[in-house]
């Protein structure tokens, strides 16, 4: 018992001195080194990227404008014109009474009574908290015509360059006294919503810009249904939501179909004029409830408000800029290393186990079982690559686990060859032959003779194989054969290439970074096999 426990702590300290005898070696390498200070950096990005950044290389929602710059280049001359992403309005989900603080609220009539109400709120946005705007007469033999009330804010647009578009919206739910006609209830007093801004300051010139609808809708019951002049989502029986995920921009001719651009062309253009930024604006919901009838009897309609939303989005967000969908460039750059590491070194430790299986068989046991594996190799070498990758994806679907597969099992010949060759001349060595004679078996002089002295070509050939694969991923990405579920450096490449313009020098910081990234990666790859090669093979010619 103890000569076995001697035994191996004999050879756990004999491989513990082989390893660190290998770093010694590997550390003065500065090839190996470079190699290794890339991929760990690329690594550290991949692994790293949910902390980096909190956006989704995929979701098509924009995080501001298309094709945006990045936004460092604001402290440029040339980047004076361009504008970051602003949310102005605050207080906008009315989830406490102490969100009313941030707005202005003025009405001329002292009927009108405001409160907060948590129990109401819209169910599909922020939840529980509203406004409830209440018109109450109780007066006989009298009506007061339109009664308006309005709540706003203002805030400060500060740059210099007009944003690419804004968007906003508002819910309410709409309450009151009526007559009922057949299943809805014609109120007693309708009301008018509208939505404008203005610009404050020295060149005040009163005009409004109405967002948001044309102020000749009248909503005259409870549940109103507008269609063309200012569409509205009903998504329930209580509550309205003005369109979502509509924009104002300023190549829109007619921006009627923009949520918040209604009743005037070119809303950007007009609003945001470039002779007055960066200004001062003021943003406004008017309610103007129509006591115009039923004199004789008490009246009263509720407005509750709920999710005032308005913000502009602009022409220059995070490092790297956005893409033609107004996603942000530098996540994709993240999350692309994540794609390009593990389909390279998935695929590359596939096509490497078999090759080393098929080389170990076909260079061993030889004869017809030579014959076979070796014939169906050069069959496969003879096909060219990228054709058979292009067809073989589009047969069995562009999933990234497809793509790893067909790259493992593609890649696998040229290895396969030289652990033949090298196999060729180990059993032939006197050690192989003392182990046939004393009566070892196949699988024994295989596992304990022939693979230890072959592991080295292993090393290699994985490191020097991973760039060819992370070369066809990204090939088959920019053709357009990518998993739609992922961002890979390929594909970015592909947008960029799908993009009207967006391949100009301009737009460098979109085309350089997944380009120069994957190039990185090839040859930090090359370089650590290099190094492998020249630390494990010390006789072998060093490539220069």
């Amino acid at each position: 018992m103890k000569t076995l426990q001697s035994y191996r702590k004999a050879k756990l300290k004999f491989t513990l001195n082989r390893i660190k005898n290998f770093l010694l070696i590997f550390a003065h390498n500065k090839k190996g080194i470079i190699g290794v200070a890339i991929l760990a950096f690329y690594t550290f990005i991949a692994l790293a990227a949910p902390l980096l950044t909190p956006y989704s290389p995929t979701d098509y929602t924009p995080l501001s404008g298309q094709m945006n710059a990045p936004i460092w280049l604001m402290n440029f001359p040339e980047g004076e014109t361009l504008s970051e992403n602003l949310n102005p309005i605050k207080g906008s989900d009315f989830s406490t009474p102490e969100t009313l603080n941030e707005w202005n609220i003025t009405t001329t009539n002292q009927n009108i009574l405001t409160q907060h109400i948590l129990s109401m709120g819209n169910p599909y946005g922020s939840g529980a908290g509203a406004i409830a705007i209440t018109f109450i007469r109780e007066e006989t033999s009298k009506t007061y015509g339109t009664v308006n009330f309005t709540i706003s804010q203002e805030f400060y647009y500060p740059y210099k360059g007009q944003p690419r578009f804004f968007v906003g919206n508002i819910a309410f739910s709409i309450r009151g006294t009526g007559d009922k006609k057949g299943t809805a209830i014609a109120l007693d007093v309708p009301v008018k919503i509208s939505v404008y801004m203005q610009r404050i300051g020295e060149e005040q010139t009163g005009e409004k810009w109405f967002l948001w609808p044309q102020p000749t809708i009248t909503f005259t019951t409870p549940s109103p249904i507008i269609s063309k002049d200012g569409t509205v989502e009903i998504i329930n029986p209580s509550w309205i939501l003005s369109k979502t995920s509509l924009e104002a921009n300023t190549t829109q001719i007619d921006p009627r179909s923009s949520d918040f651009a209604r009743g005037f062309p070119d809303a950007v253009n007009t609003i945001f004029n470039t002779t007055w930024i960066p200004c001062k604006y003021i943003f406004s919901v008017e309610i103007q409830f129509l006591d115009t009838k039923y004199p004789n009897k008490t009246v009263e309609t509720t407005v509750y408000m709920d999710d005032i939303t308005f913000r502009t989005y602009g022409t220059a967000f995070g490092l790297l800029g956005t893409d033609q969908f107004g996603r942000d460039i530098f996540t994709q750059l993240l999350y692309g290393a994540r794609i390009s590491l593990y389909v390279g070194l998935l695929s590359s430790i596939i096509g490497v186990i078999l090759g080393l299986l098929l080389g170990l068989a076909s260079g061993y046991l030889g004869r017809i079982i030579d014959e076979i594996i070796m014939r169906f190799t050069d069959m496969l070498l003879v096909i060219p690559t990228l054709p058979l990758l292009i067809v073989l994806v589009a047969v069995l679907g562009a999933t990234l686990n497809n793509l790893i597969l067909i790259l493992g099992f593609l890649g696998w010949m040229g290895f396969a060859r030289t652990v033949r060759s090298q196999v060729l001349s180990l059993r032939e060595r006197p050690f192989v032959e003392a182990a046939i004679a004393i009566g070892a078996g196949r699988t024994h002089i295989i596992l304990r003779h022939i693979l230890p002295n072959v592991m080295s070509l292993v090393y290699v050939s994985l490191a020097t194989a991973v760039p060819g694969n992370v070369v066809a991923e990204a090939a088959l990405s920019w053709l357009g054969f990518y998993d739609p579920s992922v961002m890979s450096w390929g594909r970015m490449l592909n947008d960029v290439q799908r993009s009207a313009g967006a391949g100009s020098l301009f737009n460098w910081w979109w085309i350089l970074p997944p380009g120069l990234s994957i190039a990185l990666i090839a040859i930090a790859f090359v370089m650590l096999g290099y190094a492998l090669d020249e630390v494990l093979n010390p006789r072998l010619r060093i490539r220069r």
